[in-house]
């Protein structure tokens, strides 16, 4: 005979997979390992199952579910009668720290929860599901988890942004590269400004060449110390296989895409990955594949103020607003952030005539920001 819980697990497993949760879609599910699921003759329709736990406490189900907040994580814990759902209640709040959202699952009517489970519920922060006919229903929602989530994707795209945003000083993306390929390849005693001067004869200054090193580092392909990170020894390999070579003269007055079509590529790959780049790309896209820089600044701060005021403006205390001036805005996003872009193909317009010189000389409005065409 199979235990009771292990039906109603497989009962509410159904339905998180079909329905999702809190009107969500479930991207994954893991059921516990627990024997008596493991040797239930519904063991198959249970996997894929492990050990789950969490602060000591075992949920019976855990699932990632997307939500508007971002990816959350919710625990259930699964009992077969709602005689026991002092104890579920209990062990769910256990492990609440570990999810965003803790549930108990009750096999019972929604009308038949006790008014006791309801209103400890409320205090605990726990969910409480029940079964309604055939369809599970959520009777008391989870407490929000501190802090939400969004606000956290928030906070960790402005502080992977901005630094991007405002701290390129190099207008072509294979500077980067070949920095975090040589950083790869370094012998021994060998620093990697040493072997950018003897090897990537393009920067010709000791400042250039801290730019590149910094440059790579602020793309996250470098660490503190200036060993690649897991990301540029990814690089470094792609740029193996496609057999760069630091010592040879890359034409670089002509654009990456078109010289070096697979550099720019793997410069691409770095590049997207950047929230500013992103949301460059996003605010384009949602907005016909076009804009003149002052329109794109005003439609990428609807999106996200707080990391589009840091990357074109050069007060960042200023305010995003129509009328904005030569003046107004960061000379490194206008400039070099947006070669670097065109270079890679991730725009189809390369910087202004007019940037890269005096504030007061740069033309924003006729400054146009495009998508290539069927992106």
């Amino acid at each position: 005979m199979p235990s009771p819980e292990a039906r109603v697990v497989r009962s509410l497993k159904r339905h998180l997979l079909a329905n999702g949760l809190r009107r969500s879609r479930v991207l994954h599910l893991l059921v516990d390992a627990h024997p008596s699921y493991v040797h239930s003759p519904f063991a198959r329709e249970l996997e894929p199952m492990t050990r789950l736990t969490l602060e000591g406490a075992r949920p019976d189900i855990l699932c990632s579910v997307a939500q508007p907040e971002g990816i959350l994580v919710a625990g259930i814990e699964v009992k077969a009668s709602d005689r026991d759902w002092v104890k579920g209640l209990g062990q769910a709040h256990r492990y609440r720290a570990g999810v965003h959202h803790a549930y108990l699952a009750l096999p019972t009517s929604p009308s038949d929860v006790h008014r006791s489970a309801l209103s400890m519920a409320r205090d605990t922060g726990v969910g409480i599901l029940a079964l309604d006919a055939q369809q599970w229903v959520e009777v008391a929602p989870p407490a929000d988890p501190t802090p939400l989530p969004r606000a956290v994707s928030q906070a960790s795209a402005i502080l992977e942004g901005v630094p991007v945003a405002r701290s390129l000083q190099l207008n072509h993306p294979l500077n980067y590269l070949a920095a975090t390929f040589l950083a790869a390849h370094l012998a021994p005693s060998q620093s990697l400004l040493t072997a950018l001067a003897q090897q990537w004869s393009d920067l010709g200054s000791e400042g250039a060449r801290r730019h590149a090193a910094t440059g790579a580092s602020t793309l996250g392909l470098l660490d503190l110390d200036g060993r690649p990170t897991l990301e540029g020894q990814a690089v470094a390999d792609l740029l193996d296989a496609l057999q760069f070579k630091p010592t040879a003269r890359y034409e670089k007055r002509k654009r990456l895409l078109e010289a070096h079509e697979a550099f720019a590529a793997v410069a691409r790959f770095v590049l997207i990955r950047q929230p500013a780049v992103r949301l460059i790309h996003r605010t384009l896209a949602d907005r016909g594949g076009e804009l003149t820089l002052p329109k794109l600044a005003v439609e990428a701060g609807r999106e996200d103020p707080a990391l589009a005021t840091a990357l074109f403006l050069a007060d960042p205390s200023g305010e995003l607003k129509p009328g904005l001036r030569g003046p107004d805005f960061n000379p490194s996003t206008v400039f070099k952030l947006k070669q670097n872009l065109w270079h890679a193909g991730l725009l189809a317009t390369k910087a202004h005539g007019s940037s890269g010189k005096k504030a007061t000389v740069y033309r924003p409005e006729e400054d146009l920001w495009a998508l290539p065409r069927g992106v």
